[in-house]
C-alpha cells in the first residue's frame, strides 16, 4: 500500500516543510513531553502504586485512586511531580533530536533522498535507538519519581492511621541526596538495564506506530482526493489535521505500552526495593535485586497477569498524553514552517 503514495506524479507537488532543525527539535520536544507528563502523571502514580504494592495493600485500580484520594488528597496523584516533569522534556527533547538525526545517517548510508520516505523498518530502528539513548537519561529521574510515588502507601489500610503518612523523603533532592549518601553514584542508576530494555522495544514501536497510523491515514486521504477528482500530488504529515495526529499520536503511545509493560514492572520493582521494604538492614538495601530474582518474585505473586498489573489505568492515560505530545511537537513545527516562509 506504501507505493500507492510514492507513486503518484508530482504534478502540484506539495510543498516540503523547512526541515526542523536540531534546535527546534530540543525545544518542541521538551514542551512535549511536559504537556505529555501533565496529562499522565496522575495515572502513572496510580500505576506504579499497582505495580509495586502488595495485593492487600490496593484491590485494584478504583480502590488505589479512593485510598490515594482519601489518605493524600489530589497532591497526591502529583506526588514526585517535579523529577520526571524535568525529565520527560529532557527525555522528549532527546528522543525526537536523535530520531530525526538517525533518520539522517540512515539516509546517508543507504544512499536514499531525502525527499524519499523512510521504509518502516529503518523507522522502528531509528525510534529503538533513539529509546537506547533516552534510557540514560530517564533512568534515573524514574528512579526518583518511583521512589516518591512508592514509599508512602506501603501503611494504607494499617490501624495506625499515622502509619500511612510516614515518609523518609521530603521531595527529588532528598532522594538523590539519600542514595548518594548510601549507593554512591552506582544507586542513581539501579534498574538501569531494564530501563535500556524497554525504552529502545518500546520507543522503536512508539515512533513506528506513530509512522505507520499516519501513513495509513494519508493512503485513505489520497484515495478521497483521487475519488474527487483533485489533483494528484504527494501528501505529508502536514496534510493531516488534528484528528490524525490525535489517533496516530494515541495509538503510538498505547502501541508503547502494550509492548514494553512487562519490562516497566520489573524496573519499578527493582527501583523501588528499598521503599517497599524499609525495615531492611542497610546491606540488603545497597543490594541490586537481579533481573532473573525480580522476575521470580513478579511471578510469585500471581503468575504473568502480575506482570500487566496496572496496565488498564496506563493504557487509558497513554492515548490522551501521547496525542498530547505529537499535537504539541507537530503544530509547533508547522507553526515554525510558517513563520520561516
Amino acid at each position: 500500500m506504501e507505493g500507492e503514495i510514492q507513486s503518484i506524479p508530482d504534478i502540484a507537488k506539495h510543498d516540503a516543510r523547512p526541515k526542523v532543525s536540531g534546535i527546534e527539535d530540543l525545544i518542541y520536544g521538551s514542551l512535549a513531553g511536559m504537556m505529555g507528563k501533565f496529562v499522565e502523571y496522575p495515572f502513572d502514580t496510580v500505576k506504579v502504586r499497582l505495580q509495586t504494592s502488595e495485593s492487600q495493600v490496593f484491590s485494584g485500580t478504583i480502590d488505589c485512586l479512593k485510598q490515594t484520594w482519601q489518605n493524600e488528597g489530589f497532591r497526591g496523584f502529583y506526588r514526585g511531580l517535579t523529577s520526571p516533569l524535568v525529565g520527560a522534556m529532557a527525555e522528549n527533547a532527546l528522543a525526537f533530536y536523535a530520531y530525526n538525526r538517525i533518520q539522517t545517517a540512515i539516509r546517508k548510508i543507504a544512499d536514499t533522498p531525502n525527499e524519499a520516505d523512510l521504509s518502516l523498518p529503518q523507522l522502528f530502528a531509528s525510534g529503538g535507538l533513539s529509546g537506547t539513548l533516552c534510557a540514560f537519561v530517564i533512568s534515573p529521574v524514574e528512579l526518583v519519581k518511583c521512589k516518591l510515588q512508592v514509599e508512602n502507601v506501603q501503611g494504607y489500610g494499617s490501624p495506625n492511621a499515622s502509619t500511612a503518612t510516614k515518609v523518609r523523603f521530603t521531595g527529588p533532592i532528598s532522594v538523590v541526596a539519600h542514595l548518594l549518601r548510601t549507593q554512591g553514584i552506582a544507586g542513581i542508576y539501579k534498574g538501569i538495564t531494564p530501563t535500556v530494555a524497554r525504552e529502545t522495544v518500546g520507543v522503536g514501536f512508539w515512533f513506528g506506530a506513530y509512522e505507520l497510523v499516519c501513513r495509513r491515514l494519508l493512503q485513505l486521504k489520497q484515495r478521497r482526493v483521487a475519488q474527487d477528482g483533485g489533483q494528484p500530488r504527494k501528501l505529508a504529515k502536514d496534510d493531516l489535521g488534528p484528528a490524525g495526529i490525535v489517533l496516530a499520536g494515541g495509538c503510538a503511545g498505547i502501541t508503547y505500552n502494550l509492548t514494553s509493560y512487562p519490562i516497566d514492572v520489573v524496573k519499578s520493582f527493582i527501583q523501588t526495593a528499598d521503599v517497599r521494604q524499609p525495615s531492611a538492614n542497610a546491606q540488603a538495601v545497597q543490594e541490586r535485586p537481579g533481573i532473573l530474582s525480580t522476575v521470580r518474585t513478579v511471578y510469585s505473586r500471581g503468575g504473568i497477569p502480575a506482570f500487566y498489573r496496572g496496565l488498564g489505568i496506563t493504557l487509558i492515560r497513554a492515548f490522551p498524553a501521547n496525542a498530547a505530545m505529537f499535537m504539541t511537537y507537530e503544530y509547533l513545527s508547522r507553526l515554525s514552517a510558517e513563520l520561516r516562509k
